[in-house]
């Protein structure tokens, strides 16, 4: 049964336990709506509410401390996130303006600070009237901290960018990450095909097309209600980003072989790898969190899958009885290259999370490569967009590892833009197109 909680007010709670707890967006709004059942209209609300106004949160603090007396930081936490909000849905939404303050005076009425309603109306009708008057920094002007405040992306990874990218690609790339990603979603080929899929998403006004860029892949015009779908109970697909699909094709997986996903929850990519292995063969599905591997087994036995066996382990430690026949090392990384997605992120990020991240991935590749058979097939990918990371990570591995190579299909990802690199293929996320991803395969040469 669903209850009558506003999405407002759920996002509001999503945002205070945020900003307290450093809880992930994500996790959070799935824990509240587990918690409310609140419709799904008002579902929807929320995230829109609670991606967005993290998407736009410098933004959102610049022009609301411009209109403060006093800084925002020195406010409650309710009433600075009810002002937050409010003032991401006047951005976005300027044709419903003084129903969103209405709304957030009615907000400010159900907290235990209900005398900071007078405060919530003047400053979003202050800003009403007076948003043309309000400075912001120009990019041909000031162009990083245009980047850092219209943009809402943080000085150290601006800086970064242009280092590495010059002023203007960083420009893109920031106007990408502040734009909604695709949703994308992979058919599952081993119970229907694509054409199947599309027909029948379409017969019950779901708008689909297929992509550009991966065979099972379709993109829809919205994905919310898609998992209350009988096609999701009968495990038809799996929602995932083009880019990613990409990677479990670089591996390029056999039936009958055996292979280890080192770090492999959700399960998004093992999946995909026992859908080309045509169900057969061997997956060893690697992670050190139980209530992750409990995702993994989900997702296989919703579509149907076979071959994957799961287990609790650090893939730094993990000595199997036999050697692999290929390995995929999706590596833990800073997520730079899915900042539309999860815009929380850039928030938490830290050049210390990168160096440390950099170790961990350096540690996971050099036992991995312990795991390969001669000619073996290792791919190591990353949705992070920065160098350390990835080719970096891959010129270090080759210095200390002769026996391996690069070894990478011609013409592969071709009708994708990227870079190729002689470490292997980065994807930068770009407006309409997939997410941010650098990919190799490595081949054990003897």
């Amino acid at each position: 049964m669903t209850n009558k909680i506003s999405g407002r007010s759920l996002a509001l709670k999503a945002l205070v336990t945020i900003e307290n707890q450093g809880a992930y967006a994500n996790r959070i709004l799935n824990s509240l709506f587990l918690q409310y059942q609140p419709e799904e209209r008002e579902k929807g609300l929320a995230t829109d509410i609670v991606y967005g106004t993290l998407r736009n949160f410098t933004l959102v603090d610049y022009l609301l401390n411009q209109l403060l007396t006093k800084n925002l930081s020195g406010l409650p936490p309710e009433i600075r996130n009810i002002l937050r909000l409010a003032m991401y849905q006047l951005i976005t939404t300027p044709q419903q303006d003084y129903a969103v303050v209405n709304e957030a005076v009615k907000l400010t009425r159900k907290t235990k600070f209900t005398g900071f309603s007078g405060l919530v109306n003047a400053v979003l009708r202050e800003y009403l009237r007076n948003k043309e008057g309000l400075a912001l920094p120009q990019f041909e002007q000031k162009s990083i901290e245009h980047m850092t405040i219209v943009h809402s992306h943080p000085l150290w990874l601006v800086e970064k960018w242009i280092r590495r990218w010059g002023l203007e690609a960083t420009h893109q790339l920031v106007e990408a990450n502040n734009s909604l990603a695709p949703f994308t979603i992979r058919t599952n080929t081993l119970l229907l095909s694509k054409e199947k899929l599309l027909k029948q998403l379409v017969a019950v006004g779901i708008e689909a097309a297929p992509s550009e860029f991966v065979p099972e892949a379709i993109r829809l015009k919205a994905g919310r209600k898609l998992t209350t779908t009988p096609f999701w109970a009968a495990g038809y697909f799996y929602i995932q980003d083009e880019a990613s699909m990409l990677v479990s094709y670089l591996l390029s997986p056999q039936p009958g072989e055996v292979i280890a996903d080192l770090c492999a929850a959700p399960g998004g990519k093992t999946t995909h790898l026992a859908q080309l292995m045509k169900n057969t063969g061997l997956i060893y599905a690697l992670d050190e969190y139980p209530h992750k591997i409990g995702l993994i087994q989900e997702n296989a036995h919703r579509l149907k899958i076979k071959v994957i066996q799961t287990l609790t382990a650090d893939a730094r430690c993990w000595h199997p009885d036999r050697l692999m026949d290929a390995i995929l090392l999706d590596a833990p990384c800073t997520g730079t290259g899915v900042l539309r997605r999860r815009p929380d992120i850039r928030w938490r990020r830290t050049q210390t999370d990168l160096k440390e991240l950099s170790v961990l991935q350096g540690e996971l590749l050099a036992h991995a490569a312990s795991l390969l058979k001669p000619q073996g097939r290792m791919v190591y990918s990353t949705c992070s967009i920065e160098s350390e990371e990835n080719e970096d990570q891959i010129r270090k591995f080759l210095s200390t590892h002769p026996n391996f190579k690069v070894s990478i299909p011609q013409n592969f990802a071709l009708q994708l833009d990227h870079h190729q690199l002689p470490e292997g293929i980065l994807i930068l996320p770009c407006q309409e197109g997939t997410d941010g991803f650098f990919m190799t395969r490595l081949v054990k040469v003897n």
